[in-house]
């Protein structure tokens, strides 16, 4: 379960450089207003939203030992948050797919890479489900807003049906035949067929409902920081500030959804009537409490994980 020292390397620098653009981008917005709107934010609602932060990291890290369950994994749930939270040291790179060096500390316990794979798949396609329904709770508050909403449930769920077929495999593997047996066709082949079962039952629903409650926590704990700035921010807004900015940082395909995610979140707060200064600040002081909380328990948890042997499964 340990990292090469090359691995480490990488590992610190992708960390410490996405810190640093994120520390200039903060004192670039002017730090004196980020500091301005710490005091007038106060200690409990901070407090209160690091909190549902962490309640969102525990069910989406329960989401995934339910996975594990599934494929028949029987780790422990410690060991599992242990893993589970190192991911989140990568999860400034495009659509968090670093957080895919999970697979490289569960293959001591047996889990196959395509099926680690699998279920990052599965969760990120979850979280997207659960991120539109907190975006529609708000989408009233634009032009059109309902018909857009209707095009992504439909959309979304279209794709949840396909996904419980055999269909995105059996293309897959037509495609990978067409190319030659291509390895990689044939892996992401595996991939799909691996993640079929996440999407069918009791599991679907459970883990469906874990990662709504889990987002929720953190639109929450979003809106505790607004409405300390701007009494007068509806809950259903800040909802809809939350889920929209992360849908875009997401699309963007930005590490971590940096500049994309800020850049939404600020400019729909301006035009809420948020002053500029105190938009950037309060957008600062939310990812802060969010993504970058995560990154945090993120590099602990990879610093604990190698004093920690696959002794510790189950049996």
């Amino acid at each position: 379960m340990t990292l090469s020292s090359t691995q480490q390397r990488l590992l610190w620098w992708s960390i410490g450089l996405s810190a640093l653009a994120y520390l200039g981008f903060a004192l670039w917005s002017g730090w004196r207003d980020v500091l301005q709107a710490f005091q007038q934010i106060g200690l409990w609602p901070m407090l209160a939203a690091l909190a549902l932060s962490l309640l969102n990291y525990l069910l989406r890290a329960e989401r995934w030992h339910l996975y594990l369950e599934r494929d028949h994994h029987p780790i422990s749930r410690m060991t599992n948050l242990r893993i589970y939270f190192a991911g989140f040291s990568l999860t400034t790179t495009p659509g968090k797919a670093g957080e895919l060096i999970r697979s490289l500390f569960l293959k001591p316990y047996g889990v196959q890479y395509h099926h680690s794979a699998a279920m990052f798949f599965s969760e990120r396609l979850a979280d997207l489900v659960a991120i539109v329904a907190l975006t529609a709770i708000g989408f009233t508050h634009l032009p059109g807003g309902v018909a857009y909403f209707a095009v992504l449930v439909a959309l979304l769920i279209g794709g949840l049906f396909v996904l419980r077929t055999p269909l995105p495999e059996q293309l897959l593997r037509r495609f990978a035949h067409w190319r030659h047996d291509s390895p990689g066709l044939i892996w992401l082949s595996d991939v799909a067929a691996s993640s079929r079962p996440f999407w069918r039952g009791r599991l679907l629903w459970q883990a469906q409902g874990l990662t709504l409650i889990a987002w929720l926590g953190e639109g929450v704990g979003a809106y505790l920081i607004l409405h300390s700035l701007q009494p007068d921010i509806s809950l259903s807004f800040a909802l809809f500030v939350y889920g929209f900015a992360m849908l875009v940082g997401a699309l963007s395909f930005l590490p971590g959804g940096l500049g994309g995610t800020e850049a939404t979140m600020t400019g729909l707060l301006v035009l809420q009537g948020m002053p500029l200064p105190q938009a950037i600040a309060a957008t600062v002081i939310i990812r802060l409490a969010t993504l970058w909380f995560a990154v945090l328990l993120g590099v602990i948890s990879v610093m604990a994980l190698p004093t920690h042997s696959a002794s510790e499964v189950k049996a």
